[in-house]
């Protein structure tokens, strides 16, 4: 529960999860193709943000104990 209160594991965790929809929309989507790589792009980068903020956030945890 104490992860709930620590900011940097839910903003990690909410691009992340918005990072494998965007990703997962250009794979699925039938439009133009740069909406596609825009797509694909902005979910990658959200994908890494969130998983940096997540493992700064366990980084943390590990140190307070």
């Amino acid at each position: 529960m104490n992860k709930l209160f620590d900011l940097r594991f839910v903003i990690g965790s909410f691009f992340t999860l918005i990072g494998l929809l965007l990703l997962g929309y250009s794979f699925t989507a039938t439009s133009l193709e740069n909406t596609q790589v825009v797509n694909r792009w902005c979910g990658l980068i959200f994908i890494v943000f969130g998983i940096i903020m997540i493992i700064l956030s366990l980084q943390k945890d590990a140190n307070d104990e």
